[in-house]
């Protein structure tokens, strides 16, 4: 997809914590593409937006931005690995708004399309979102063996975008087998993998994980507070949401065994 080599750029930024800078350098980018009139470069950048919008967690940003990726591949007859990336974007967003049982189908049925394209790059996308969407159904050996897949999917081209979101996967479906020392050494490398890429969104992610689970340390939540206060963009999103009310938790837990 024509203008493609933009898209890590922008996701790069979120995983930054530049959520703000993100959403607004693929807003540029979607005008420029109306303005030339180009579906090819509308398609990409509206693909690039529901990269980002997978990052915050907003489901029903990126279904909407699927279903338009998918509008504008058929109407201009685009290259039919659009609908394969439509149906796993979809399928996602479809597995957090309630129904993961079909969001994974869907997620499923992309993967398969996508194959016959040679779309290694995108496969351990795909196996992180079907795990996710097993995961949500409760399905942990399924979610495992995507987890696995998806890491070798990874492994074989040097991938380590998607490492963090999947070792907290891990940890998620650990927990579901009832597995705490398992549950604990992911998220510890999920820390461990945020940091080696200089991530602060992933970062957030894992040291809230961190600090959801009884054995959490002081250490813990300083490192969280550190990261929470470092933050200048995004500070409306549920992911930060979530790390003040871990912090708040905390603070009113400390105030209580001190009376």
């Amino acid at each position: 997809m024509s203008g493609s080599r933009w898209g890590p750029y922008h996701y790069q930024l979120v995983q930054l914590g530049f959520v703000n800078q993100a959403r607004a350098r693929v807003r540029e980018a979607q005008a420029r593409a109306r303005a030339l009139r180009a579906p090819g470069p509308q398609v990409a950048a509206l693909w690039f937006e529901a990269l980002i919008e997978v990052r915050i967690g907003k489901a029903e940003r990126v279904a909407e931005r699927s279903a338009q990726m998918l509008a504008l591949a058929e109407e201009y007859a685009l290259m039919p690995h659009v609908r394969a990336v439509h149906l796993w974007l979809s399928g996602w967003a479809q597995a957090r708004l309630g129904d993961p049982h079909a969001g994974y189908r869907r997620i499923n049925e992309g993967y398969e399309q996508a194959v016959p394209f040679g779309l290694r790059a995108l496969a351990s996308e795909a196996r992180t979102y079907g795990a996710e969407a097993l995961a949500l159904a409760g399905d942990w050996v399924a979610a495992r063996r995507q987890v696995v897949e998806a890491m070798q999917c990874a492994d074989a081209i040097g991938e380590r975008q998607y490492l963090t979101q999947l070792l907290l996967l891990d940890a998620r479906i650990a927990d579901g087998f009832g597995e705490p020392d398992r549950a604990r050494e992911s998220i510890r490398r999920a820390i461990a993998e945020a940091r080696l890429q200089e991530a602060p969104w992933l970062e957030l992610a894992a040291l809230s994980a961190r600090c959801e689970r009884p054995d959490v340390s002081a250490k813990d939540f300083a490192a969280l507070a550190h990261v929470v206060e470092q933050l200048t963009e995004g500070l409306d999103t549920a992911q930060v949401a979530r790390a003040r009310e871990l912090l708040k938790r905390r603070r009113g837990a400390s105030t209580s065994a001190r009376r």
